[in-house]
C-alpha cells in the first residue's frame, strides 16, 4: 500500500500548502487594494460601484464573464467628460458581495436595477455591454424599454452563436463551461488559479493581464484571484445557457426598442476564436444592429475581444455618438 499512500500524502500536502498560500495572499491583497469606487448595502450584500462626470443620460456599463470596473478605467475617465458614468463590479467579481442567486441574465438585470435605484440614478440610461453582458443589457431593454435611451454592445456574446458554428468549437466550450462549473471553486481555494493568473496563463484567458496598463495588472490580477471569483465565475458559466432561452423567449413576444444603438465586433483573432466562429459572431452581431432603426454595426479590424482595452477609443466615440444622438431624441 505504500506506493498509494506516498503520492496521495504528496497531494494532500500540496493542496493543503496551495490553500494556506491562497489564505495569505489574499488577506495580503485585502490591506495592499482598497476599492476605488463607493460600496453600498442592498439586502444585507455589500455591491461596488464607481461614478464620474455629470449630465445625462447616464452611462451605465457592465462586464463580461470575470470582468470588473477595472476593464473599463481607460473609457470611464473620457466618458466622464461628457457625461455621467457608472461601471460597477457584478455579485461575486471585485468588491461585491457573492450571491447564491442563479447568475442568469433575468437575475443580473434584477439586480443590476436595484442597484440604480438604491444609488439614486434615474432612468433613462445608455446601457454599455459587453461579452457575455451584451445578454443582460439586451434583456434590460426587452424588459424595460422606456428606461433605456440607447446601447453600446461591445464584441458580445449572442442567444444563437452556437448555432451553426463548427461543432468541435462548439462541443469545446460546452465541456469547458461544464467543467469549469466543478474545478473553478477548487482552483481558487487551492491557489491553483492565482498561479495561472500570476503567470497570465489563465486557459479562458490568457494574455488578458497584459493588455491592462502597467500599473493596472497588479490590482487586476489581485480581484481575479479571489477565492469567490472562482466561484462566481462557475455560476455564470453555469447559467449561460440559462441566460441564452431567457433572451430568446422574450425575443418572441417583444420587439427591440427603437433607440441609438452601436454593435462592435472584434477583427482580431484572440483566445479561442477561430476565424469562422469571428464571422458567424460578426453577422449576428449586424443582426442585432438591425434591430433597432437607428442601429449601427462596426468591426474594430485592430482589436481583439477586448475591445475596450486593446482600442478604447471606440469604444468612447460610439458612446459619445449613442448619447449625442439620445439627447437629440429627448429633445424633441
Amino acid at each position: 500500500m505504500l506506493w498509494l499512500v506516498i503520492p496521495l500524502g504528496l497531494v494532500t500536502g500540496v493542496v493543503g500548502l496551495g490553500a494556506i498560500y491562497q489564505t495569505l495572499t489574499t488577506s495580503r491583497d485585502r490591506r495592499r487594494f482598497s476599492p476605488p469606487g463607493k460600496i453600498i448595502q442592498i439586502n444585507g450584500k455589500n455591491w461596488h460601484y464607481q461614478t464620474m462626470g455629470e449630465g445625462g443620460p447616464t452611462v451605465i456599463v457592465d462586464s463580461g464573464s470575470g470582468g470588473t470596473h477595472l476593464d473599463w478605467q481607460l473609457v470611464q475617465p473620457e466618458v466622464a467628460k461628457f457625461t455621467t458614468v457608472l461601471t460597477y463590479d457584478r455579485a461575486g467579481y471585485g468588491w461585491s458581495d457573492s450571491s447564491t442567486e442563479p447568475r442568469t441574465a433575468k437575475q443580473v438585470v434584477s439586480e443590476l436595477r436595484q442597484l440604480l435605484r438604491a444609488v439614486e440614478i434615474e432612468p433613462p440610461y445608455v446601457l454599455v455591454g459587453m461579452s457575455l453582458s451584451g445578454l443582460f443589457t439586451r434583456l434590460f431593454a426587452y424588459h424595460h424599454p422606456e428606461e433605456v435611451a440607447g446601447m453600446v454592445l461591445v464584441d458580445v456574446a449572442h442567444e444563437r452563436m452556437y448555432e451553426d458554428a463548427p461543432v468541435e468549437w462548439v462541443e469545446f466550450n460546452k465541456r469547458l463551461e461544464g467543467l469549469l462549473t466543478y474545478v473553478m471553486p477548487i482552483m481558487g481555494r487551492t491557489g491553483l488559479l492565482r498561479l495561472l493568473v500570476t503567470f497570465d496563463a489563465l486557459p479562458m484567458a490568457a494574455g488578458l493581464f497584459q493588455k491592462f496598463p502597467p500599473s493596472m495588472r497588479s490590482l487586476a490580477k489581485a480581484l481575479y484571484s479571489q477565492n469567490q471569483f472562482g466561484e462566481t465565475f462557475a455560476q455564470e458559466s453555469a447559467a449561460v445557457s440559462a441566460s441564452m432561452k431567457q433572451l430568446e423567449q422574450i425575443r418572441q413576444t417583444k420587439s427591440f426598442p427603437n433607440i441609438p444603438l452601436v454593435v462592435l465586433s472584434a477583427g482580431k483573432l484572440d483566445f479561442d476564436i477561430t476565424q469562422e466562429v469571428a464571422e458567424k459572431l460578426q453577422a449576428l452581431h449586424a443582426e442585432v444592429a438591425d434591430e433597432s432603426l437607428q442601429g449601427v454595426h462596426m468591426v474594430a479590424q485592430e482589436s481583439g475581444h477586448v475591445i475596450q482595452l486593446d482600442e478604447p477609443e471606440l469604444v468612447i466615440n460610439a458612446i459619445r455618438k449613442v448619447v449625442k444622438e439620445a439627447r437629440c431624441s429627448s429633445a424633441v
